[in-house]
């Protein structure tokens, strides 16, 4: 997404509350799969707790990560399911809003972090292949 876009999308929030997005990167699979629509709202960084879904801005891109930690600044650290390592913590000023609702080929998906996603999550972070033939294979 442009840096145009991910504006656009931030206009929107700050505008409106609401906004819908497509996912593009495999990054949170299996909750978030790259094709998935996202529906976001506004939300204060003070209202959103560790296992939320996010989306926040940073240099120019938008971040769809879940909330694994607040740190002592009362910022929030934020992390791709499939990631091995967290992202820098954001702040509020990055923070565009919480997903509250995934659409997968129209239909209403569940993105909660169940403990199969848990370690489905696991296997993916450390095999690539892994992550691959699930994409393969759930399209």
């Amino acid at each position: 997404m442009s840096a145009q876009g991910v504006d656009l999308i931030a206009d929107t929030l700050r505008n409106f509350g609401s906004a819908r997005i497509r996912v593009q990167g495999s990054s949170m699979l299996p909750s978030l799969r790259p094709g998935d629509e996202v529906e976001l709202r506004s939300a204060a960084l003070h209202t959103l707790e560790i296992g939320d879904v996010v989306a926040f801005r940073r240099t120019d891109r938008l971040f769809v990560h879940r909330v694994i930690e607040r740190n002592s600044q009362r910022q929030l650290v934020t992390r791709g399911d499939t990631l091995p390592c967290a992202d820098p913590p954001i702040s509020q000023q990055e923070l565009l809003g919480k997903v509250s609702a995934v659409f997968r080929n129209g239909e209403r998906a569940d993105h909660r972090m169940t403990l199969t996603r848990r370690a489905s999550a696991a296997i993916f972070r450390n095999s690539r292949f892994c992550a691959a033939l699930f994409l393969k294979f759930a399209s």
